[in-house]
């Protein structure tokens, strides 16, 4: 795995496009690897139920016939959170209260992203 400060700097380069607040990487098991959030929010809690989220609608999607879930975009009162999976990793990306946002730019940034992640996560 390529070192934090690396991963760091990936995820801070999209910090503002879009709308995006800040973006977290998150381990299967709900550890934060890293993030480009502000230091107000709670990333441990953030991250542990980020992966927990993520992990029950796979598991619920599989059961319908679905196939495995690969991104998840969850609209809510306080903006936007996005999932993109990464190498058995989850990228969340939270954008801002009140922004207009470019869903589409959105997730077409956060997916070039995770392709950049990729080879890093090994």
């Amino acid at each position: 795995m390529a070192d934090t400060a690396e991963i760091q700097t990936l995820l801070s380069s999209l910090n503002g496009k879009h709308g995006i607040l800040g973006c977290l990487l998150v381990a299967g098991d709900g550890n934060v690897i890293a993030s480009s959030l502000p230091p107000d929010i709670d990333i441990g809690t953030l991250g542990a139920l980020s992966a927990t989220l993520f992990s029950n609608n796979d598991v619920s999607l599989q059961r319908m016939n679905r196939g495995s879930l690969s991104q998840m975009t969850l609209l809510t009162d306080q903006g936007i959170l996005h999932f993109c999976q990464v190498n058995g990793h989850f990228l969340v990306c939270l954008t801002a209260k009140g922004q207009r946002i470019n869903l589409e730019g959105l997730i077409r940034s956060i997916e070039e992203q995770s392709h950049t992640l990729k080879p890093k996560l090994g």
